[in-house]
């Protein structure tokens, strides 16, 4: 395989979509890790936890994530997710260090959205 050969995009967007979720859960591992310690030092328990590492109110109860595909934009993305493309606000809000500049979305990024319905968060 060369240096320039095409990889076929579901390829791409499962292993970007594989090196996410080990990322987060390399993320909750650790956390979990450093609160073993502090709780080992004698510290409360001020969070309720559930079982697979992630605290109750993780961002996984309010995002989906979605790998952008080629050709995507963030109005094509809103218009698929809420069925409204004016929403694409609410993507870019969500993804602020990925999406500085909203025209720049490229093939692979994984993005956060929102779930239920709603207004652009504030």
């Amino acid at each position: 395989m060369g240096l320039f050969t095409p990889r076929h995009d579901d390829d791409g967007e499962l292993e970007a979509t594989r090196r996410h979720r080990e990322a987060q859960q390399r993320l909750a591992d650790a956390r979990g890790r450093q609160l073993e310690r502090h709780y080992a030092a004698g510290g409360s328990a001020s969070q309720p936890r559930t079982h697979s590492g992630y605290p109750e109110s993780s961002w996984r109860k309010e995002f989906e994530l979605y790998v952008v595909k080629k050709g995507d934009t963030l109005a094509t993305i809103s218009r698929q997710v809420y069925g409204d493309n004016n929403q694409w606000h609410r993507i870019q809000q969500a993804n602020p260090i990925v999406l500085k500049n909203p025209e720049l979305v490229h093939a692979g990024l994984v993005l956060r959205i929102p779930k239920g319905e709603g207004q652009p968060l504030a």
